[in-house]
C-alpha cells in the first residue's frame, strides 16, 4: 500500500512564520535613494522597473515583515521557503529559480547568503528578454556579481558548466528536453507568460492573442548539475510545472533540499501532492490557487484568478531548521 509524506518533517505552523522571517532581517539597511524600496532584509527593489508595484513605494524603507504579503513581490509562504533553505550544514548556498521574471528569490537568497559569509551559486531562468534584463538589473542593484547566458540549448549548457559568478541569468525556457519552444511577446505589466509547444502559436493558455518568438530550452539536468545540492529550487511556469517536474522526480529527489512551486491550477496541485508525497517529501506549506470558471478557456490555468504556492521538504536531507523537524 502506498504511503504518503514522511516522518521527519512537520508543517510550518502559523506561529513559526514570524520567527523564520526574522532570521532574514538585516542589521542595517541601505539608503533607498529616490527609486528603491528597501525591505526588512535589506534588499533593494527598483520600483519603477515593476509596472504592477505601487509606485509610491519608491524611495522608502520598511521594517515590516511580509505577513501576509509585502504588496509587490509575494506572500509570506515564499519567503518562508527561502528562509528555511538558507539554513544548511555547508559554507555554501545554491538556489535555482525557474520562470524567474526579475529573479527576486535568487537575488534575495544570494544577498543574504553572502552576508552570512557563504559562497553562492544562483541561477535564474527567464525566457523573456525584457524580464531577463530586469533580473540582471536587480542583481546589480544588490551588489551581486552576475552574468548573462544566452544562445542555443547546447551553448547554454556549455556556458553553465564553466566557472560561474555568484549569479547567472539564463535567457531560456526550462523544459524536460533541449529543444526550441514558443514564448509570447508580452506587455511590460504581464507576468503571465508561458511557453507553447505549438510552432505556429498565436493564442496563449488564457485565450489571449500574442505574437510568439522562438526560445531555446534548458533542462533541470543542466541546472542542477554538479556535486553540490541545490538548497532551493523555485519553479513558477504558469501551468507548465508538471511538464518539467514529473519527468525529473528522481533527479529532484537526489539534488534538491527544498522545492517551492507556484501553482496555477488545481490539477497541478493535486498531481504534485500525489507524486511528491508518496516519494517521502513533506508538504510544509500550501496556499491553493483560486479560479473563476467563467466562459470558455483553452486550459484550466486560464481560469485561475490567484496563483497558489506549495513548499516541499526532501527527507533525504536532514540539515533542516529544527522548527520543521519532528522532535522525538
Amino acid at each position: 500500500m502506498a504511503m504518503y509524506g514522511n516522518g521527519l518533517h512537520v508543517p510550518v505552523l502559523p506561529h513559526t512564520i514570524v520567527p523564520i522571517l526574522q532570521r532574514l532581517r538585516a542589521s542595517a539597511t541601505p539608503d533607498p535613494e529616490s527609486h528603491f524600496r528597501v525591505d526588512w532584509a535589506g534588499i533593494r527593489t527598483r520600483i519603477g522597473m515593476l509596472p504592477w508595484a505601487p509606485q509610491d513605494l519608491a524611495g522608502t524603507t520598511t521594517d515590516r515583515l511580509p505577513v501576509p504579503t509585502d504588496g509587490y513581490r509575494s506572500e509570506a509562504e515564499e519567503y518562508v521557503g527561502l528562509g528555511l533553505s538558507l539554513i544548511n550544514n555547508r559554507d555554501s548556498y545554491r538556489i535555482v529559480e525557474v520562470g524567474a521574471g526579475w529573479a527576486p528569490w535568487v537575488v534575495m537568497g544570494a544577498a543574504i547568503a553572502k552576508r552570512e559569509g557563504k559562497s553562492v551559486t544562483g541561477i535564474a531562468v527567464e525566457a523573456d528578454q525584457l524580464r531577463a534584463g530586469w533580473a540582471l538589473q536587480h542583481a546589480q542593484d544588490n551588489n551581486i556579481d552576475v552574468r548573462h547566458v544566452t544562445g542555443t540549448s547546447q551553448a547554454i549548457r556549455e556556458q553553465l558548466s564553466e566557472h560561474s559568478t555568484d549569479m547567472t541569468v539564463v535567457q531560456a525556457a526550462c523544459w524536460f528536453e533541449e529543444t526550441t519552444l514558443q514564448f509570447p511577446k508580452l506587455t511590460d505589466d504581464d507576468m503571465g507568460g508561458a511557453v507553447s509547444t505549438d510552432e505556429n502559436a498565436h493564442m496563449d493558455y488564457r485565450g489571449a492573442f500574442f505574437d510568439h518568438v522562438d526560445v531555446p530550452t534548458v533542462t533541470l539536468e543542466t541546472l542542477l548539475a554538479g556535486d553540490e545540492p541545490t538548497d532551493l529550487l523555485h519553479i513558477d511556469l504558469q501551468g507548465r510545472e508538471l511538464d518539467v517536474i514529473l519527468p525529473n522526480l528522481e533527479l529532484i529527489a537526489q539534488k534538491v533540499r527544498f522545492l517551492a512551486v507556484g501553482t496555477h491550477n488545481r490539477y497541478v496541485e493535486g498531481m504534485l501532492q500525489e507524486n511528491l508525497l508518496k516519494r517521502e517529501w513533506a508538504l510544509l506549506m500550501e496556499s491553493p490557487c483560486t479560479a473563476v470558471f467563467d466562459g470558455v478557456k483553452p486550459s484550466l490555468t486560464g481560469f485561475t484568478t490567484q496563483d497558489g504556492n506549495q513548499l516541499y521538504a526532501n527527507s533525504r536531507f536532514r540539515d533542516a531548521d529544527p522548527v520543521v523537524i519532528r522532535q522525538r
